[in-house]
């Protein structure tokens, strides 16, 4: 549960170090969302997957709801409503799979979460909730404890309090190294500081670190999955496809670090295939790819 946006994506030979005018290699038109994104990952990896998200009733939308139900996302949760942007943002990325991301829409987004189906919470084998609408975020994360159905929170930084409010909600908060930084109060992401936090939020978490691979506090230890190596072609999305994956394992009742490893896979095949939701590896792929992790 999230944003689901139209990314417009510029490809560029390398980021410009001040302002200047410089020409496109590529353009495409893609979707794109931390919930959109993760959702199809779940789907692509032979996992059911059911969006609950807010768009416009526009044109944009109309194209994202079209490549959603391309690759079997459902939608029963998702608002359409005249009157608002659908979110779109404008994506850079570089040779080296570096990106530059501008996005826009997401204040004018209604924030009650009436909609939502939250009796259907009580079928799913686990839910994720991005940061990105905290109403909704509240609403499905209660409705999944009183379910105890597992839930990952994608635990990027936003307002310190809102954040800590979120984690706590969830059975597996996964933090950005920024998300942690943010809750932490600066605190660098080691031991101590992971131990401190999981015991103040009362559960297990993890924290991803980009090419480093992600470590999760877990059964009174600290353990690190490392990443998948690749040659990176874009890393646009690849975060939000390790929740989608993540969430997907977990919901097959995969051991938390199994499912890390399965997250590591997916990811790290995403940066190096990109393609935006066309280029999602598949399961045979990741799972193949996990032997790769050592």
């Amino acid at each position: 549960m999230g944003t689901t946006t139209l990314d417009q994506v510029l490809e560029i030979e390398e980021m410009p170090k001040q302002a200047i005018k410089i020409p496109a290699l590529r353009h495409a038109k893609r979707g794109g969302g931390p919930a959109a994104t993760a959702a199809v990952a779940c789907a692509v990896l032979d996992q059911p997957a059911e969006l609950w998200s807010r768009m416009g009733a526009d044109p944009e939308s109309e194209f994202l709801r079209e490549r959603l139900l391309h690759h079997g996302v459902g939608l029963s949760g998702t608002l359409f409503r005249n009157g608002v942007d659908t979110v779109t943002a404008v994506v850079i990325v570089d040779r080296k799979g570096e990106r530059f991301i501008v996005g826009y829409g997401h204040a004018s987004l209604p924030c009650s979460s009436e909609h939502l189906p939250l009796d259907q919470v009580v079928k799913a084998g686990a839910v994720l909730a991005d940061i990105t609408w905290y109403e909704g975020a509240v609403a499905l994360l209660d409705a999944a404890r009183a379910a105890k159905v597992p839930s990952v929170l994608d635990a990027e930084g936003i307002d310190h309090d809102k954040l800590f409010d979120l984690a706590r909600r969830s059975s597996l908060p996964v933090f950005s190294e920024d998300g942690f930084a943010l809750i932490s109060r600066g605190a660098a992401p080691d031991a101590a500081s992971c131990k401190a936090l999981a015991e103040s939020l009362g559960t297990t978490i993890g924290v991803t670190l980009g090419s480093e691979g992600s470590i999760w506090w877990t059964d009174g230890g600290l353990a690190h999955v490392p990443a998948l190596p690749v040659t990176v072609q874009d890393t646009t999305g690849a975060g939000d496809v390790f929740h989608g994956a993540l969430t997907a394992a977990l919901a097959e009742r995969q051991p938390l670090l199994q499912a890390a490893r399965f997250a590591s896979a997916a990811a790290g095949l995403k940066c190096e295939l990109g393609n935006g939701w066309d280029g999602m590896p598949g399961r045979r792929a990741v799972e193949q790819a996990m032997e790769r992790l050592g």
